[in-house]
């Protein structure tokens, strides 16, 4: 049920954005792919690749499509960091951050999901489902993945066309992310 409230507000964001008449032409067509995106998929199975849409947006169109968020400045307010999105994933909280550039419109540069943040331990059946959900989602199975012997941290990687996806995972941290696949090297 949250998934399609989250489904909803994204359809609205979308179609504001595009009715509005100010949107960048480049954001007209996302939001067509994301109107399409939303009104097809009957579970949350999209809320991965749309998330994975967001790098090369700027700031304020992820912030219009999904609600606002937080600003995400450094400590001193010396350097803008991004935003913060407080959202549900597959039914299951999780928490949004992007990462913006320094240029006039601060371009998404990397988008990431907190699946958990350290307050609970992650299982090996909750990895193997993200696992699944991130490798449909790029439609592959992912081509790198690493196990620290001393920490047991484990991390996997994806690329998909000029997309770049990455899992890791701590005994209670669980993180995605997405960002350009920068000279074919992650």
């Amino acid at each position: 049920m949250a998934g399609a409230r989250w489904k909803g507000l994204l359809l609205v964001c979308s179609v504001a954005c595009l009715l509005s008449g100010c949107a960048h032409p480049d954001s007209r067509i996302l939001a067509e792919v994301l109107l399409t995106e939303v009104e097809h998929v009957e579970d949350d199975s999209g809320n991965l690749k749309e998330l994975m849409q967001l790098p090369g947006m700027t700031d304020q169109e992820t912030a219009d499509l999904l609600g606002g968020g937080e600003e995400n400045w450094t400590e001193d307010k010396r350097f803008y960091i991004g935003r913060i999105y407080h959202t549900e994933l597959y039914g299951e909280s999780c928490s949004v951050f992007t990462a913006c550039g320094e240029d006039i419109g601060r371009t998404v540069e990397s988008v990431s999901v907190w699946v958990a943040d350290g307050e609970r331990e992650v299982t090996e059946e909750e990895v193997q489902l993200w696992l699944e959900r991130l490798s449909e989602t790029m439609d592959s199975q992912p081509f790198s993945e690493y196990q620290s012997v001393e920490s047991g941290a484990r991390s996997w990687k994806w690329v998909k066309g000029e997309m770049a996806a990455s899992m890791y995972r701590m005994k209670d941290i669980l993180t995605i992310s997405f960002q350009p696949a920068a000279g074919g090297l992650v």
